[in-house]
């Protein structure tokens, strides 16, 4: 549907420049008046997930492709005069950086997507819903009818556009000069793709994106709702989501109707009409196609999608973000509005809700960040417990199990075969079986490393480009060759070994002796004191300041709101960062005066034997 330039005459596109000048503006001041600041980070992430859906190319009828747009979900979300703004933006982008539509057919693309799309879709939604905004699955089909009727109605807008190019601009002897096809096929051909295609997977995606906010992020769809610190964040990392399944699209092949270059169109009709010769090149852009141009491939296909997907979604965001910098307060009521409560704190306009406590799964960011990090070091710490625990590992010698594990690291590293690796895995599972230790915490911890650090290596590695020969092979388009899988397999396999055999060490050795045992084989004592100190110094400043965040929102009046969610952990943060800093001047001052310089010797002591090392 995006129209590209020397499809249109100069007279239809400065008409449609000239009937969509007065919607920008008036969707401008619309949206400056009536966009809240609640509803600022939905328009820029919104905007982007328009963008990067109608990436998703579906094949359509007669070999041609059509995609989703998007524009009513977003009228449904913010609005429909800021869903034209943002529309808008998202073709802008397409056009200047990715060459996806034309310049000079700018404004012929935004009636028909930026304000045809999402008027017609959200005026459907909201005659089907009606007064009954209470109903989900009726909300739900509202808004799956209403984008699927702003798809269609798009699409014919773009055919009629299309259509009319012979009748208005032709020479002597009849020939187009510019789309050389009537309204006869065009109307037909863009409204079935799109009745049977586009309009389907639009509405599929509109009701199941609702769904999903409805469910996880109903403060955002609701009018009375407040978001929760962090919002944003949880709603751009589903984005990255969207943006690594984009090469999909290029799954399907072919051109959309009417988005055809020079030779497919000579090809199609017999000759080159004159209009497009005659326009000129306006931008070269970035990205040609979503992908880097003169580079041929399908690896390079699909990180060239990847690249535009994230350049795209992320220079789209920003300007988005730039429209709401000035929004208006949001007005959680109707009675905040009036003149005897609006001196009112706004949690006595609002029924109370859940606090918001330190252990629920709904919390503030920052206090959530901190309850994790607390978990993440409490069953660190509590990993002792294994060690503790009677089993094969626990029972050597600590120093005759740090030079195993150490040596084994470094068999790791100066491994050549696979299979020696392989080796080293199992034997690595096997000791932790025979050592009591928890499989599948270990193999999950373990796999999501490899796969953390690993594939960020290994997939580059497999996709290089390879010289054709009897070692090289192709699946689904992708070219591999065994020494480059037998590359990615070692470094897999090398991460895998190394981080599983330090976390088999870590695991069934108390710390103290794991500590001792460094300090055995030549490791500076100072590094070993103050890895013990900053070890358990972490634990207790994380702990006690969940304790602090938690026992303050306990006592708030209502729900926390963003701003006094910030000020509690902030404040907290500051108050125990400052005592720390203060503590440990005193503690280091106390050590010294005490002529600390060795572990204590209280700690029980035991020889190595023999067996230790069997």
């Amino acid at each position: 549907m995006h129209i590209p330039d020397a499809y249109l005459s100069p007279a239809t596109e400065a008409i449609a420049f000239g009937v969509m000048t007065p919607i920008w503006v008036l969707a401008a001041k619309k949206t400056a008046r009536e966009l809240s600041s609640r509803q600022t980070p939905l328009l820029s992430i919104g905007a982007a997930f328009c963008f990067a859906i109608q990436m998703f190319n579906i094949p359509a009828i007669g070999g041609t492709t059509a995609h989703a747009l998007g524009a009513t979900l977003l009228a449904i979300l913010v609005g429909p005069w800021a869903a034209i703004l943002g529309m808008t933006l998202t073709l802008a982008i397409q056009a200047l950086l990715f060459g996806d539509g034309g310049i000079l057919s700018l404004g012929a693309n935004c009636f028909d997507m930026a304000f045809i799309a999402p008027i017609i879709g959200f005026n459907v939604y909201r005659l089907l819903v009606g007064r009954d905004d209470n109903n989900l699955p009726r909300k739900l089909f509202a808004a799956g009818f209403g984008s699927y009727a702003g798809t269609v109605f798009a699409s014919l807008s773009a055919g009629t556009l299309l259509g009319i190019q012979p009748i208005v601009a032709h020479d002597l002897a009849g020939r187009a000069l510019y789309c050389p096809f009537g309204l006869n096929i065009s109307i037909p051909a863009m409204l079935t793709s799109h009745l049977l295609i586009a309009g389907p997977a639009e509405a599929i995606i509109t009701v199941a994106t609702l769904a999903y906010l409805f469910r996880n992020y109903p403060e955002l769809i609701s009018t009375r709702g407040r978001p929760k610190v962090g919002t944003s964040f949880r709603l751009a990392r589903g984005l990255v989501f969207v943006l690594v399944l984009t090469p999909i699209g290029l799954i399907a092949a072919g051109s959309g109707w009417g988005e055809w270059d020079l030779g497919e169109l000579k090809r199609m009709v017999g000759y080159v009409p004159t209009g497009f010769a005659k326009t000129p090149t306006l931008v070269h852009p970035i990205l040609p196609d979503y992908g880097f141009g003169g580079l041929i491939g399908k690896p390079w296909e699909i990180l060239g999608y990847l690249v535009s997907a994230l350049v795209g979604c992320c220079v789209l965001a920003a300007f988005v973000r730039s429209i709401g910098r000035k929004a208006r307060p949001e007005i959680l009521t109707r009675a905040n509005a009036s003149r005897k409560t609006s001196d009112m704190p706004l949690w006595m306009l609002k029924q109370n809700g859940n606090l918001p406590l330190a252990t629920a799964s709904k919390n503030e960011w920052f206090e959530r960040t901190v309850v994790r990090m607390r978990s993440t070091i409490a069953k660190t710490i509590a990993s002792e417990e294994v060690a503790r625990s009677p089993g094969f590992l626990q029972s050597i010698h600590p120093l005759a199990k740090t030079i195993g594990f150490v040596s084994a690291l470094l068999a790791t590293g100066l491994a050549h075969s696979v299979w020696i690796l392989i080796t080293l895995a199992g034997a690595a599972l096997a000791l932790a079986t025979a050592s009591s230790v928890p499989m599948r915490a270990f193999i999950t911890r373990v796999g999501s490393s490899v796969a953390f650090f690993g594939l960020v290596m290994a997939i580059p590695i497999c996709l290089a480009s390879v010289t054709p020969g009897p070692t090289a092979f192709t699946v689904l388009g992708v070219a591999f060759s065994a020494s480059g899988l037998v590359a990615a397999t070692m470094i897999l396999l090398r991460l895998a070994c190394g981080i599983g055999l330090a976390m088999l060490w870590n695991l069934t050795t108390r710390w103290h002796m794991l500590l001792r045992s460094l300090h055995s084989i030549g490791v500076p004592k100072m590094f070993l004191t103050t890895a013990t100190l900053t070890y358990r110094y972490i634990f207790v400043t994380m702990e006690t300041l969940a304790e602090m965040v938690e026992a303050r929102t306990s006592r708030q009046v209502g729900a926390c709101d963003k701003i006094q969610a910030r000020t509690y952990a902030g404040t907290g943060t500051a108050i125990l960062f400052a005592k720390s800093l203060a503590f440990t001047e005193e503690m280091h001052m106390a050590m010294t005066a005490r002529s600390f310089e060795s572990f204590p010797k209280n700690q029980k002591h035991t020889s190595m034997k023999w067996s230790d090392f069997g």
